[in-house]
């Protein structure tokens, strides 16, 4: 069997074979999107969320840092999480996922909520200390990972205190 060269095909043949490819981008892209929800929907406790944030940043940005522990602490309701620079921790807010519980969001809620808090986070620990740019890239990584009409990436594009804001009912229902 022999393997033909993309570049000696006529123009027309190109683009024939790019159009019919499109298929096989969506299905691969739909894959990728259901492996990482599947591995997310999986979960059972924080440490499990957070591998599922580290391996999505690892296979989109090709970057990774190990060594970090979760910690859960009460703080402020203003505040998801923190990574305090040079330390290996991230400190996730018990009172505020206190309260998303207590709202009576769906357990999909819940992991999704953890994991855009965790990605923010985990973000910073790599050293990427603008806002906004952390901001963009929990969105852009959450569209990519889990798909745009995934529960998470809203929350990452509207801020996490959107599950509280919208209440159950309006955000479970769509995503669930």
């Amino acid at each position: 069997m022999s393997l033909m060269n993309f570049s000696s095909l006529l123009p027309e043949d190109q683009q024939n074979l790019q159009e019919d490819t499109s298929d096989i981008k969506y299905a691969l892209r739909s894959s990728f999107e259901s492996s990482y929800d599947a591995s997310l929907q999986g979960t059972s406790d924080f440490k499990e969320v957070f591998e599922v944030v580290r391996r999505s940043v690892r296979d989109l940005l090709g970057v990774e840092r190990g060594g970090l522990d979760l910690y859960l602490r009460d703080l402020p309701l203003g505040v998801g999480a923190f990574h305090k620079v040079g330390t290996n921790m991230i400190v996730l807010n018990r009172a505020l996922i206190d309260l998303v519980v207590k709202s009576q969001v769906a357990f999909v809620g819940i992991k999704s909520f953890v994991f855009s808090v965790l990605l923010h986070e985990y973000l910073h620990s790599l050293g990427i200390y603008d806002e906004l740019q952390v901001r963009r890239l929990t969105y852009e990584i959450s569209r990519e990972a889990l798909g745009e009409r995934h529960l998470a990436t809203f929350l990452a594009e509207a801020g996490p205190w959107a599950i509280l804001k919208h209440g159950s009912s309006k955000v479970t229902s769509f995503w669930s």
